[in-house]
């Protein structure tokens, strides 16, 4: 079914329409010319107009491609709720440590930093994390003036938030294994790092950065040795814009989850996609397995229930849990 475009529309504006909605697709100049009821010379003007402010279109004999790299201007197109400011980079160390420097400059609440590329990704504990250019995109979101109690939640609400995004952009059903990786199809394709500057004598968080790591597509020749059987992605096909999409809708999710911090609700949803449940897990605690145990349940505070070997109920509200083949 064709789209028709709104005649009030200039020629530039509904060719950079056509060109989005086909992101990623080669679109012919005499397609473009016909149904934007233009002359091929205005395809053209209007082509050169685009790339003058910034949009990558490449360009060939036989047609045009708008490429779906990640880009501040491509984030901002799916967001429907305010950022502060948002720094695209095609490299960085790592995205929580760019953002950590630019919220001590003053960088404004709710903003965004995001990176094609990490060198020096990182989880929980120091551990690297996977972030070659191509196969995902890395983001961190500033929060400003948490109170202590909304603090605690925000890594369940990023992993809320980006598992129903996941959902949203590739119609898959995402689960989340305690504390913060997201798990889709038996593989962890999302991880999760929350880190917070708090001031001593008041207990109020001064600022959080919330870092997500997102798998979106497998790197050429496959995983790295290590990671083959664990790491994964959403599924074999790359949605169209799929690295904007997944920096606008998760961040849209968060803010709403977090300003309207419903804590039953976010509950709720965070234990329904609990990927432990009925697991057996090695519990670790500072890097070494403490015991084994079976997962018995998230709880309503978020810590983990489990049910060690000897029989002996236990909830963990700090540490990890490794899976057990």
């Amino acid at each position: 079914m064709r789209k028709w475009y709104d005649k009030r529309m200039n020629v530039k504006a509904v060719i950079l329409e056509i060109l989005e909605d086909n992101a990623g697709k080669k679109v012919s100049g005499a397609e473009l010319a016909r149904r934007a009821d233009a002359s091929r010379n205005a395809v053209w003007k209007a082509i050169n107009a685009l790339a003058a402010e910034g949009y990558e279109i490449e360009r060939s004999h036989t047609g045009y491609v708008l490429r779906e790299d990640l880009s501040e201007r491509g984030i901002v197109k799916y967001l429907t709720v305010p950022a502060g400011e948002i720094r695209v980079f095609d490299v960085v160390g790592s995205t929580n440590s760019e953002m950590k420097a630019a919220a001590a400059a003053g960088m404004p609440d709710r903003s965004i930093i995001a990176a094609a590329r990490q060198t020096e990704g990182r989880g929980r504990y120091g551990r690297a994390f996977y972030s070659e250019k191509g196969t995902g995109v890395y983001f961190s979101i500033l929060i400003r003036n948490i109170d202590f109690y909304r603090g605690k939640f925000l890594t369940a609400a990023a992993a809320v938030a980006v598992a129903e995004s996941l959902e949203k952009l590739y119609g898959v059903s995402a689960q989340i294994k305690w504390v913060n990786d997201i798990y889709i199809g038996g593989k962890k394709c999302v991880g999760i790092l929350t880190e917070a500057v708090t001031d001593l004598e008041s207990g109020v968080i001064g600022y959080a950065v919330v870092g997500i790591g997102v798998n979106l597509k497998e790197p050429e020749g496959g995983f790295p040795k290590e990671l083959q059987g664990v790491a994964g992605t959403p599924s074999d096909e790359l949605p169209a814009d799929a690295y904007n999409r997944a920096v606008a809708y998760t961040f849209n999710r968060f803010i709403e989850l977090y300003d309207a911090f419903d804590r039953d609700a976010l509950v709720k949803s965070y234990r329904s996609r609990s990927f432990l449940r009925g697991r057996t897990v090695g519990v670790m605690f500072d890097g070494k397995e403490a015991y084994t145990a079976v997962v018995k349940d998230v709880d309503e505070n978020l810590n983990l229930v489990v049910v060690a070997e000897d029989g002996t109920e236990r909830t963990l509200n700090y540490g990890e849990v490794t899976l057990k083949v």
